[in-house]
């Protein structure tokens, strides 16, 4: 049986303590990355944000229903994640319907003039990561064989971020923003340099978001 003196049981107990609290706030972390990891921010998540709403200058009950629109996409997200195993493949579909249901209520509520400024700041808030959305490779006139490219190098991204992240123990955010700058690095190197003005011409006038600061 083990035996503590008081000094001991005192440190053992705080190391206890030290390494919970360690472990509930990498968790509070990774929880509040809901719809907002670097290069996958989604756009209910990003018309929640103040400097969004402020440049598309929302009314108060647009920004009232912008909340209610990310509130119900969050909620349903819990959900299918509860109820739904993700090694039976059937999230993907689910997921992608509760996305469309949200963008149908992000387009309803947007006039034509917010809509435009708001698809801008997707851009800006994504970065290279929205070349894999088919609107964005058509406006861009990107090749079948850029597409393979892009696939090959989207998947490399997702490789090196799980290894990047496997183990680290550091600022979780920081470094997902440091890895999403080298992804979109090689992202952009499959683009022509015509397509890269294009692309850097398609996000409008830069603002600064602030995403992920604490």
């Amino acid at each position: 049986m083990l035996r503590l003196f008081p000094i001991q049981t005192s440190v053992f107990v705080g190391g206890l303590i030290l390494g919970l609290s360690m472990l509930q706030s990498a968790e509070a972390q990774r929880r509040g990355l809901g719809g907002m990891r670097p290069g996958n921010v989604s756009p209910a998540r990003l018309l929640t944000r103040d400097a969004v709403q402020a440049e598309l200058r929302l009314t108060e009950g647009q920004k009232a229903k912008a909340a209610a629109i990310n509130e119900t996409l969050t909620a349903g997200r819990h959900e299918l994640f509860a109820e739904v195993a993700k090694d039976t493949g059937k999230r993907g579909p689910k997921v992608a319907e509760l996305n469309r249901q949200a963008q149908a209520g992000i387009d309803k509520l947007l006039n034509d003039t917010q809509r435009k400024r708001f698809a801008e700041l997707l851009l800006q808030a994504n970065g290279a990561s929205e070349l894999n959305r088919k609107k964005i490779r058509e406006a861009l006139g990107i090749t079948k064989e850029q597409q393979r490219k892009l696939a090959e190098v989207s998947q490399a991204n997702a490789r090196a971020r799980r290894e990047a992240l496997a183990d680290f123990d550091g600022d979780r955010v920081a470094k997902m923003v440091e890895l999403q700058r080298a992804a979109d690095k090689r992202l952009l190197g499959v683009l022509t340099e015509e397509q890269r003005n294009r692309f850097e011409e398609m996000q409008g006038e830069k603002i600064e978001l602030n995403l992920f600061a604490s």
